[in-house]
């Protein structure tokens, strides 16, 4: 039996300073979806504007009607 693996998502952002194309990314739900990201070989921090796909704005409504407001 043959074992097919899925392949591995890659962004096809790189980094604007040194071209790197291996970026570490966070998505921030901060009004709209924000994409914090970070190259390993410069250290240049970044933040780009995601538009989300239906299904991704779907979830991000509903977590967001599940937060629990703040203490005062």
């Amino acid at each position: 039996m043959q074992v097919v693996l899925p392949e591995p998502s890659r962004s096809a952002r790189r980094c604007g300073v040194c071209g790197f194309a291996e970026l570490r990314s966070d998505e921030v739900v901060a009004d709209g979806i924000v994409l914090l990201a970070e190259c390993p070989r410069c250290e240049n921090r970044f933040t780009l504007r995601v538009a989300p796909s239906p299904a991704r704005a779907r979830r991000v409504r509903e977590a967001g009607a599940r937060e629990i407001a703040p203490a005062a």
